[in-house]
């Protein structure tokens, strides 16, 4: 209050100044224009009469000097009269008086104003400060507020126990010698449950971590009998136990429809899926990646995708591409890459092969434009020389997926398999074989409907060489 009643004070000091000042400059400039309203003070005066006229008296007339020469210059009116005498203007100066005028009443103007525009930048500058000191004192006595609550709430805890602790001394001390036995068998007891229940506990675990082990011997036990067969079983008793996982699911691929899927896999033509959205492409090329990475020993080189970490980094992180592809620039220098490498490598003969996916394609062709075109034509003639896996995912088979013109190097040089979904969302295990099969006689296979097995999702395929083998009898 103290600093407001001060600030009070300091505009009412400001503002009388201010006022004298003010009145001062209003009353001088008035008081100085003032004889600018008088012409006398201003002009020469003229004294005249009529020609015809004794010029004496009321006959004599007074005029403005500069009129008067005006008018002369009519013949006329200069004939008429005589001119008596001039006078000259009481002060030569008075001009003076109203500019001095002005600059007062501007002065007055100029200092009331910059008064004003002050006492508002204090006035706001003051509820400013006046709304910080009291936010500032809100949150001191919240604080305190907080700060005392606190306090009181410890003090009562401490209470209670202390009246909970005496309460219990007083209570023992009541009790008889009868009564105190029977607590300390009571105690005895408790901690004797006690320590049963936890041995009880561990007892289970030891159970649960025996059945686990059980179980794993019952797996590798199948998988000794799948593994092995009539002419084989003194061979697969020394394979180790990756091999003997690669070779159970391989058999398990070559026995389900006559090997076909085994045939795409194992096929190191270009394997393209298409389907609508929901059908599981992404899904089951990942499978078929894991299964060419572990059975094939084919490392994922390369994964090119627009959304590699987004919305398909669950199922991509399983592949643990070498490098990824993502952005527009990146997934053109990825096409670019691909085509210089497989030149590179047909020429260097490698041993061990490789896998590259792409997905998503549709958008990719007309996203990179000639960069993708140029990369599909030299898929479908140098991926195999230069022994690399490429898996393709794009919507249909259509020009709108592929470059104009590849239709039949398509048929030849490629394998085409759709999948389908139930209802736009849940993934059927049906696909159909458009074309790149061939049977047993070389005759090309077209539109051969087939069904994936039910183990075939990229989870169980990654678990099965990571202590989770799959049971295919089930």
């Amino acid at each position: 209050m103290q600093e407001i009643e001060q600030f009070n004070e300091n505009l009412r000091r400001e503002r009388k100044a201010s006022t004298l000042l003010v009145g001062a400059l209003l009353v001088g400039g008035l008081a100085t224009t003032v004889p600018l309203f008088t012409d006398s003070i201003k002009h020469s005066k003229v004294l005249f009469c009529r020609v015809n006229s004794d010029c004496r008296g009321s006959s004599v007339r007074r005029g403005i000097a500069y009129i008067i020469d005006n008018e002369r210059r009519n013949q006329l009116f200069d004939i008429n009269i005589r001119v008596l005498r001039v006078l000259p203007p009481e002060d030569s100066t008075a001009y003076l008086f109203g500019i001095g005028g002005s600059i007062a009443l501007l002065a007055a103007y100029a200092a009331s104003k910059s008064l004003t525009d002050k006492q508002e930048k204090a006035i706001h500058s003051q509820f400013a400060l006046l709304k910080i000191k009291a936010l500032e004192n809100d949150i001191l006595t919240q604080n305190h507020l907080d700060l005392t609550a606190f306090s009181k709430a410890q003090q009562s805890e401490i209470t209670k126990q202390a009246i909970a602790r005496q309460t219990a001394e007083i209570i023992e001390a009541m009790k008889s010698p009868g009564e105190q036995q029977l607590d300390h068998l009571n105690g005895t007891l408790h901690g004797e449950l006690s320590l049963k229940n936890h041995e009880l506990q561990i007892s289970e675990m030891d159970k649960v971590i025996a059945d686990n082990k059980l179980q794993v011997a019952e797996t590798n036990k199948k998988l000794s009998k799948l593994s092995s067969t009539p002419q084989d079983e003194h061979s697969s008793s020394t394979q180790s136990p990756s091999e003997q996982l690669k070779d159970t699911l391989i058999n398990a691929l070559k026995n389900h429809e006559d090997g076909y899927l085994w045939k795409i896999i194992n096929s190191l033509k270009p394997l393209w899926l298409i389907g609508n959205q929901g059908s599981g492409k992404t899904y089951t090329a990942t499978a078929i990646a894991l299964i060419r990475k572990y059975c094939l020993d084919a490392p994922i080189h390369q994964l090119i995708d627009r959304h590699a970490t987004g919305d398909n980094a669950d199922v991509w992180q399983l592949l643990e591409a070498t490098s990824k592809a993502e952005s527009e620039d990146e997934i053109s220098t990825a096409f670019d890459d691909c085509c210089d490498r497989w030149l590179q490598r047909i020429k260097e003969k490698p041993s061990k092969k490789q896998q590259v996916i792409v997905d998503e394609f549709t958008n990719l062709k007309s996203l990179c434009g000639d960069t993708a075109i140029a990369f599909f034509k030299m898929s479908l003639t140098d991926t195999r020389k230069a022994k690399e896996y490429l898996l393709g995912i794009t919507h249909n088979a259509t020009n709108e997926s592929f470059p104009d013109g590849t239709a039949a190097a398509r048929k030849s040089g490629t394998i085409l398999l759709e999948k389908f979904s139930a209802n736009g969302e849940t993934p059927l295990s049906r696909v159909v074989v458009r074309y790149g099969l061939v049977d047993e006689n070389g005759n090309n296979l077209e539109d051969e409907e087939r069904t994936l097995p039910n183990w075939m999702h990229p989870e169980r395929v990654y678990q099965h060489f990571n202590g989770k083998p799959i049971n295919f009898e089930d």
